[in-house]
């Protein structure tokens, strides 16, 4: 995976998730998606690992201003 996108977190939100009608924009947070709490944050973080590669930080993670920046954190690790 050459970058991550807002899609590829859309599609590993929708399979955590269990909702294939989950849409993420970057200005969204976790707080404007239904179902989307501490535990699929936590599942949501392995999986970006394991797709990427990187070690992922889900604290890090969960303190992004917004789905935006949490691509970008994710694209910021080497």
């Amino acid at each position: 995976m050459t970058g991550f996108t807002i899609e590829h977190l859309q599609e590993i939100a929708q399979e955590v998730i269990g909702d294939r009608d989950v849409t993420l924009s970057p200005e969204m947070t976790a707080m404007d998606v239904p179902g989307w709490d501490s535990l699929c944050h936590t599942l949501i973080s392995i999986e970006i690992g394991g797709r990427t590669g990187r070690e992922i930080d889900a604290q890090s993670l969960a303190e992004a201003a917004n789905f935006g920046e949490l691509v970008n954190r994710v694209n910021a690790l080497t």
